[in-house]
């Protein structure tokens, strides 16, 4: 009886150990078919050559057992459904060889399994393989010191081959996808870019057309003053009356290094300057004033006086060493300038931003606070307030106060003050022991206001708004109360100055008085310069570039030349009127 046997480690051949199949080795390979025949018939083998021997076919017994291996000739199609004794399904041969689909290997074109000998397997190049192919290829079919993958071509070696426990191992195609993702990825770069182009463009458009604006306005300006024959269309030249002075650089004072300084304050009879700033001892930080000699500008002396910044400073006005300062660290100082000593400090429950002096009273002065308070002292009485005023509509932080001293005949003939808060403007009249207050008849929102002893004029200066695109500084006088006035009138504008399209910083400007004519000093933010407008004219006369936004202003007036003061957070300027 003849025994098939099966080489699972060469080539599919099949060797016979009998005479009676030697006709099966030969030169020419024979196609063995075997046909099932029903119960109880027999199977016919056909061979190449077109003899037909008639067998017997028994299930139980004969030349092949249950244990028989199917003979698979690479020549021969076979049907797909197929399967091996093992019971594992054959790959059709028609298929499409794909060996990065996942599931055969490469190198036998078979499927791999999840045990056994030809069980999944990879390299570290990261391509999978059968345990047993890949095992064959680097130990017989590459040289000792040349393994390597035999799909990428890197190097590889036997200790590299890891095996992997895996039921089924497909692999997802990707590559559509992570295309259009980069191309996404792409896209959004693109447009993000384009998006900010765009909003530079608009930028750049607003500022052209602020630009354009200004220009158009000075243009008109300076139109007009030719037109009327009282100035000329150079920068820097004055009106009819005063065509002689001229506004010209004079000193620079570095005050701090690190900014914080806000408001000037100064002392014609000590002639004396004092700036508001931060301290520069890492170990006492703070804020405090620093002392200007207004004769020579030169500075001389820092005194430490709040813990937080100083929003404003005052000088009495009798005792001329006596310095009032506010505090956004709710407290108000009376300080000795000659000693360098704090005389009292009043404490709040609000930070303040102003204070001025009382114009009847000596003993009295004004504190605003931040919720639209006004808190009235007498420095005779230290326990508190003696006075506390506040308006019902409006409890923004008040950022102005000015004394009016009494003057019969006119409004406000007792004396009392103004207030400026963010939102509205008020002036208290003393009645008795007591103030009544009015509103005045001004749109906001407002940023500072000052009253000038010499012309007896107000000056409140207010922010842009949408309906007032440009900030404005509105003069006021205080009409005399005659017949035919309105008693409720309590200030009269004369002048209205259009000021700069922007204003982020709460600049306070004020007013000089020059050869017999009042100017009016402001800075514009947009337009970066320092313009003055003159009251008899009521026009513009002067303007000069600002390097640095302007803080606060102060006319300073010593060895008979009228000076102005320009604060910038960490710079004094020094102009000269000649």
């Amino acid at each position: 009886m003849a025994v098939a046997v099966v080489d699972y480690d060469s080539d599919t051949t099949v060797q016979s150990e009998s005479d009676e199949d030697a006709m099966l080795s030969g030169e020419t390979e024979e196609l063995i078919q075997i046909q099932e025949a029903p119960e109880g018939q027999g199977a016919n083998v056909q061979s190449a050559s077109g003899h037909t021997q008639p067998t017997a076919f028994q299930p139980d017994a004969g030349a092949l057992d249950e244990s028989a291996v199917q003979m698979e000739i690479s020549s021969a199609p076979k049907p797909q459904d197929q399967l091996k004794s093992d019971g594992v399904k054959h790959v059709n041969s028609n298929e499409e060889d794909d060996s990065d689909d996942g599931r055969i290997c490469s190198i036998c074109m078979d499927i791999w399994c999840n045990s056994g000998n030809h069980r999944l397997s990879s390299l570290p190049c990261g391509h999978f393989f059968g345990y047993s192919c890949i095992m064959r290829w680097l130990q017989i079919g590459c040289a000792a010191g040349q393994r390597r993958c035999p799909q990428c071509n890197k190097k590889a070696s036997i200790k590299e081959i890891r095996v992997h426990y895996a039921r089924k191992l497909q692999v997802l195609d990707t590559a559509e996808r992570d295309r259009l993702r980069d191309e996404l990825e792409r896209v959004q770069r693109e447009k993000n870019l384009l998006e900010l182009e765009l909003a530079r463009a608009k930028l750049n458009q607003q500022l052209h057309q602020q630009q354009l604006a200004e220009l158009q306005q000075k243009l008109v300006q300076m139109q007009e003053t030719q037109a009327s024959g009282k100035g000329q269309c150079t920068v820097g030249s004055m009106s009819q009356q005063s065509s002689q002075q001229n506004l010209a650089f004079y000193a620079r004072v570095d005050i701090c290094r690190e900014g914080g300084c806000r408001v000037l304050a100064y002392d014609m009879f000590l002639s004396l300057l004092v700036v508001s700033q931060c301290s520069t001892n890492t170990l006492f930080p703070g804020y405090g004033i620093k002392k200007i000699d207004a004769l020579e500008f030169r500075p001389t002396q820092f005194v430490f006086l709040h813990s937080k910044a100083i929003r404003d400073l005052a000088f009495h006005p009798q005792r001329n060493d006596i310095l009032l300062s506010v505090s956004l660290d709710r407290s108000a100082k009376l300080f000795n300038m000659s000693s360098n000593t704090t005389i009292h400090s009043y404490t709040t429950d609000s930070p303040l931003w102003s204070c001025c002096w009382d114009a009847g009273n000596s003993n009295l002065f004004f504190v605003g606070t931040s919720n639209g308070i006004v808190l009235q002292y007498d420095t005779r009485f230290t326990n508190g307030p003696v006075c506390k005023l506040s308006s019902s509509n409006d409890s923004s932080p008040v950022t102005s106060l000015a004394a009016i001293p009494t003057c019969p005949g006119r409004t406000l003939a007792r004396g009392g003050f103004l207030a400026c808060r963010l939102n509205s403007c008020w002036a208290y009249e003393q009645r008795d022991a007591d103030y009544v207050g009015s509103q005045l008849p001004f749109d906001g929102p407002f940023v500072s206001l000052c009253y000038d002893d010499n012309s007896g004029h107000v000056l409140i200066s207010t922010r842009p708004s949408v309906r007032h695109p440009h900030s404005r500084h509105i003069l006021c006088q205080l009409p005399k109360t005659a017949a035919g006035v309105d008693p409720y009138l309590v200030c009269n504008p004369v002048h209205t100055f259009q000021g700069s399209t922007s204003q982020n910083l709460l600049s306070r400007p004020c007013q000089v008085s020059v050869s017999g004519d009042t100017l009016v000093a402001a800075h514009q933010e947009s337009l970066k310069s320092l313009t003055l407008w003159s009251v008899s004219s009521g026009r513009q006369v002067f303007s000069c570039p600002a390097s640095q936004p302007v803080i606060d202003l102060c006319p300073v007036q010593g060895n008979n030349t009228q000076y102005l003061a320009a604060l910038s957070e960490k710079v004094l300027t020094i102009y000269n009127f000649k």
